[in-house]
């Protein structure tokens, strides 16, 4: 609704006015009264009315005084003067300031609402005309814009770099990935970003290509990550579908806003990698690839695989997120990752339905794990899949192998028999009594528990004796004995000979009945 000020020193011509007019009907809401002429231009510059009704001579300022100052000034509005006389001077002096009607007292009712249907009409069609005309502005500049981004020729680009003179700038992209409704919501999402972001400083919004670009400019990292968090709220709430948000690096140019939309579109690859990640931005990659791993993802594969078989669900949990983590660091492919896991846990499905007695309804066939996993849109949600997978195997291990708790022992002292293992830890991880698990353990292999170990261990070490280039010290590393003395008189006693000795009678052909 538009907005009219009466301005009289009459109180009850003030009054008159307000009330022979049905104003809202019209069109229009009072929004205030000016008493003289100092308050009428103290009020037309706070309230910014439309339609400004004023006496001709009130005390202070006269009326057209009030009506110079305030177009000199800026004011935009109409003003329609009130007089008690007719003066043709005043008249003339009102129609160079774009008066548009002069009334005089008394004021004749249907006269006054004519002119303000008649100033209505104008100052709506008006209001419309600086509409389009703002609203063909913003569209050639929000395509300027998307251009300039894209690498291309800019018509207007001198005046786009001067609407655009900030010392910093960075591009965010929102991508729509929903298949169903990314092309439908592209206008949508637009609009909904330009209404939540339209009474903030420096910040543009364009569509480009796919997605709907925002360049802050001057914004700080720290300010422009809140308002993406904010904007990703908003986004969920009024719109269906999903959306992935990346930021490209900071420039201080307005002609190297392309290395900004190139580095945030280049970081729109690893979606699959980071969906879980609401914003992504070239600082979280640089921090992913500084970091460090002690274990590749084939020993972690392993080392999961060995937690599944002996029923230790906090420890594969904790190694699938240090796998994704891997993963996420070596930026691996959406294919390379699914093949990967994909071939692993098919590998690792046929060992345990070989090595375990187990029902094969109660794991899934490879047909499903190779759906499941080809279906999935993130590394997480292949993560969430193989945790829920593997702790079910886990469980129907335990519940239906023979033997189940030795084997698993025995299993684990297999691919760990290089780390400092004692009984008292297998006891620990496995819930024994020490001194019952090394009875237990020796009813079911004929041997105790250190024996055993040590069987494994020089059986290994004869193994890696049988290379070429390896010294006796890196074999005892390796085989999980801290003290070289220590191997060789574990080493002599259940071979015959030293190591050293051992390696030189293999490379010469004389010990091939021990090998």
């Amino acid at each position: 609704m538009l907005k009219v000020l009466i301005a009289d020193d009459e109180p009850y011509v003030r009054e008159g006015i307000k009330n022979i007019v049905p104003w809202e009907e019209v069109g229009f809401y009072v929004c205030g009264e000016g008493s003289d002429g100092d308050d009428t231009y103290n009020k037309i510059c706070k309230l910014d009315p439309d339609l400004v009704l004023i006496d001709i001579k009130m005390p202070g300022k006269i009326g057209l005084d009030v009506i110079k100052e305030s177009i000199d000034n800026g004011f935009k509005g109409k003003f329609v003067i009130i007089s008690g006389y007719s003066d043709f001077e005043y008249a003339k002096v009102a129609i160079k300031y774009g008066v548009k009607s002069y009334l005089l007292k008394p004021i004749d009712e249907d006269e006054l609402y004519d002119i303000a249907v008649n100033l209505r009409n104008e100052i709506e069609e008006e209001k419309n005309k600086l509409r389009n005309i703002e609203k063909q502005k913003d569209y050639v500049k929000e395509y300027s814009l998307s251009q300039l981004m894209l690498g291309k020729k800019v018509e207007d680009y001198e005046e786009l770099t001067n609407s655009l003179d900030y010392s910093s700038y960075s591009v965010a992209l929102i991508l729509n990935y929903d298949e169903k409704t990314k092309n439908e919501n592209l206008i949508e999402l637009e609009s909904c970003i330009k209404q939540k972001l339209s009474n903030l400083n420096g910040i543009e919004v364009c569509k480009v290509k796919d997605k709907v670009a925002i360049l802050f400019c001057d914004v700080n990292s720290n300010h422009s990550f809140n308002i993406l968090n904010s904007i990703n709220k908003e986004i969920n709430k009024c719109l269906k579908g999903r959306i992935f948000v990346t930021v490209g690096q900071e420039v201080s140019s307005i002609d190297d806003i392309l290395l900004s939309y190139n580095t945030a579109n280049e970081l729109m690859k690893s979606r699959f990698l980071f969906l879980n990640e609401e914003i992504l931005t070239t600082e979280r990659i640089r921090e992913i690839s500084k970091k460090r791993f002690l274990l590749e993802e084939m020993d972690i594969i392993n080392k999961i695989c060995t937690y599944v078989e002996i029923g230790e669900c906090g420890k594969i949990k904790e190694l699938l997120k240090g796998l994704a983590e891997l993963i996420q660091s070596k930026f691996y492919t959406e294919d390379e990752i699914k093949v990967l896991v994909t071939k692993n846990c098919l590998e690792f499905y046929d060992k345990i339905k070989s090595d375990y007695e187990i029902d094969k309804n109660l794991i899934l066939d490879n047909e499903v794990i190779i759906k499941e996993i080809y279906s999935t849109e993130s590394l997480k949600e292949i993560i969430d899949i193989l945790e829920k997978r593997l702790i079910n195997v886990s469980k129907v291990i335990s519940l239906n192998s023979s033997d189940k708790s030795i084997k698993r022992i025995v299993k684990y002292i297999e691919k760990n028999y290089y780390t400092d293992l004692k009984l008292e830890l297998l006891a620990e991880i496995f819930n024994y009594n020490s001194a019952y698990l090394g009875k237990v353990f020796k009813g079911h292999t004929g041997m105790s528990f250190n024996t055993y170990l040590d069987n494994i261990r020089i059986e290994q070490a004869k193994k890696l004796l049988m290379e070429d280039n390896i010294k006796v010290y890196q074999v005892c590393e390796k085989v999980g004995y801290k003290n070289i003395d220590y191997f060789h008189s574990k080493f002599k006693k259940y071979v015959g000979v030293s190591p050293l000795n051992y390696k030189k009678q293999i490379e010469l052909g004389k010990f091939k009945e021990l090998v």
